[in-house]
């Protein structure tokens, strides 16, 4: 078995088809003269050990005699059908070409049918599957595993790659190097397994320029085969035509992430929450699916973000470059070096991590992580800043409870203190409070009949 699906395969001459179509023996009886019958002929030709041709996430997959499901598209499907059905009188313009196929999508239609595929990851040497006990086992890779892609390489436990250890080495030196090495292992292996949409995280690379991140990026990519892969920044998600563009992907990496336009709440919580997302591609009719890709985002800053829940931020892995490597010692040739030489030891280094996160059922978080999210937080929330200001609050589960009252207008005059016009209205900071505030041990609560705020205790009360 090949590594990677044989694409020529599906584009075999008329002869092999026809010899497939005859193993198969499944077209009617009589030649097929209705769309509905030559859909169905049609499909009887694509079909493989017994499994038919699927149309999910906006294309057609089809059973490949790799063991994979190959992707083609609707037009190339029209092109199928006219190149085999042309004789008949039904099928002989594009209009019937486009029908046939339309109805073809309909028959064949399964939109769930990959998200029920076992966690795991295709290679030359089998199907790696994550047994319940969380170890990765080896067997033949078949259809039934519902498998898209294979990888390029197959991992080798005993093979090295020190120009990635000293690559990781040299970006996390001084910062937590062991914990955020291992974090970085752990978010490889879950993107190979395909861990990280089922765990609903994304990662962000987060630091200075020529520290790494780029590289890092490019040798994970280098892991996908290339039509695994795609590029939509979350700042995209609420557009139909740049969503469907996750559809049916496995790897989704963004190299920059732009730091002058917010991620969107509701679109990054349905993609990254497993939730049916809506999308369409140009000229084709409206499908939903559920994301399969990992996403892996870099950035110099922390990206701009309207979402203020604890929703939005436990969704994210942060992994923190700070060591910038100086200019006149960057080798331009590294990244080719190990992608050659080092991608066997690469493999099998993700494959533990991928183990460590099904062992634990969750990925690891560091003290890097835990400092950038709570930078996030206040510069998204101003309340989690009034939260963190020693010279007005300490925090304090034994405090005496304060009446929203008093505690809102402490949070008015320090928002003018610190130089903020427009500070929240008094239902709108209640809110963030209850929905933010239990994060740093602040609630809300009844008491009688009225509300007070626990948890803290108000420093300049006048």
């Amino acid at each position: 078995m090949s590594a990677r699906p044989d694409f020529k395969k599906i584009d075999q001459s008329a002869a092999i088809l026809d010899a497939a179509r005859a193993r198969k023996a499944a077209l009617p009886a009589s030649d097929p003269e209705t769309h509905h019958d030559i859909a169905l002929a049609t499909i009887a030709w694509l079909t493989r050990d017994e499994t038919p041709p699927i149309y999910s996430n906006g294309c057609f997959w089809l059973p490949d005699r790799s063991g994979l499901f190959v992707a083609r598209s609707l037009e190339w499907m029209q092109g199928q059908v006219a190149h085999r059905f042309n004789d008949r009188k039904s099928c002989r313009k594009q209009s019937d070409y486009r029908q046939i196929a339309a109805h073809m999508s309909v028959l064949t239609e399964d939109p769930h049918y990959f998200d029920d595929a076992p966690p795991g990851v295709a290679s030359a040497a089998g199907f790696h599957q994550l047994s319940p006990c969380g170890a990765v086992e080896t067997v033949p890779l078949m259809l039934a595993h519902r498998q898209t892609f294979a990888l390029p390489k197959a991992p080798e436990n005993d093979a090295e790659a020190p120009l990635t250890d000293a690559l990781l080495a040299a970006a996390f030196e001084g910062d937590s190097e062991v914990d955020q090495t291992d974090l970085w292992w752990q978010c490889f292996g879950a993107a190979l397994f395909g861990l990280l949409p089922r765990h609903q995280v994304a990662v962000l690379l987060l630091g200075v320029q020529r520290s790494g991140k780029s590289t890092l990026q490019r040798i994970l990519e280098s892991a996908f085969p290339a039509d695994a892969v795609c590029a939509v920044s979350p700042q995209q998600w609420g557009h139909e035509y740049h969503v469907a563009a996750l559809a049916g992907k496995r790897l989704n990496v963004v190299g920059e992430l732009a730091d002058d336009a917010p991620i969107p709440a509701a679109p990054f919580k349905n993609v990254t929450g497993l939730n049916l997302v809506g999308a369409r591609h140009p000229t084709h009719r409206p499908f939903s699916f559920r994301n399969a890709a990992a996403h892996v985002f870099a950035s110099n800053v922390l990206p701009p973000t309207t979402d203020r829940s604890e929703a939005f931020y436990r969704r994210w892995r942060v992994i923190r470059f700070v060591n910038t490597v100086p200019a006149e010692r960057v080798d331009h040739k590294l990244l080719d070096k190990i992608i050659r030489d080092e991608m066997p030891a690469i493999l099998a280094a993700a494959f533990r991590g991928a183990e460590r996160v099904a062992r634990a059922g969750a990925l690891r978080t560091t003290a890097p992580h835990e400092a950038a999210l709570n930078k996030w937080r206040h510069a998204a929330n101003p309340l989690q800043q009034f939260l963190a200001d020693d010279e007005w609050i300490e925090l304090d589960s034994e405090s005496r409870e304060h009446s929203t009252r008093d505690v809102y207008e402490a949070y008015r005059r320090w928002s003018t203190a610190a130089g903020f016009r427009n500070p929240f209205g008094r239902n709108h900071f209640l809110d963030l409070l209850e929905s933010t505030g239990a994060g740093r041990g602040v609630a809300i609560r009844r008491v009688a009949s009225k509300n007070v705020v626990a948890g803290l205790r108000l420093l300049r009360h006048e």
